[in-house]
């Protein structure tokens, strides 16, 4: 097998080789990033129907409507190849430890359960699975220098196509 395709979506100012890095804004606070692609998740993506292995997304999908997030993920769905994953770290509302202000600080406009997701993601879309993963563990192993936030309102999961 060669090279994996992955994505990392969202990346703001948050730069990783390897990578397709893209984000909807090119800076952040005023100050220009670096990314290889200018993509706003809410609208088509520029990819073929099962070019992508992967795709990652930090703390990126709950800052979507849900409109926008129903795109996104169905443009996941369509560009992911079969056996492709997509990995997300958002703030979930099991997360007891952290009140409800703070997992909706950060411009986040949305709050998850797996439940809601599984429902989406399986019932809906037609990923095969949808898994809790641990921080920085991956089927996937590129997957690891992406995750961020330990500890801070975050859990892991991955969707399998």
């Amino acid at each position: 097998m060669g090279d994996l395709v992955l994505l990392h979506v969202g990346c703001a100012n948050l730069y990783y080789e390897g990578f397709i890095n893209s984000d909807f804004r090119t800076e952040w606070k005023g100050k220009p990033f670096k990314l290889d692609e200018v993509m706003d998740l809410g609208k088509p993506w520029p990819y073929k129907d099962k070019s992508v292995d992967g795709i990652v997304g930090m703390h990126v999908f709950q800052q979507l409507t849900w409109r926008e997030l129903v795109v996104a993920f169905r443009e996941a769905y369509r560009v992911l190849r079969n056996g492709g994953i997509l990995r997300m770290g958002v703030p979930m509302v099991e997360i007891m430890e952290k009140d409800l202000d703070y997992l909706l600080g950060w411009n986040n406009i949305n709050l998850f359960s797996y439940d809601l997701l599984k429902r989406v993601l399986v019932d809906r879309i037609g990923f095969r699975l949808f898994l809790q993963r641990d921080y920085q563990n991956s089927t996937i192993l590129e997957f690891a220098r992406v995750d961020n936030r330990p500890g801070r309102g975050t859990l892991y999961f991955e969707a399998i196509k």
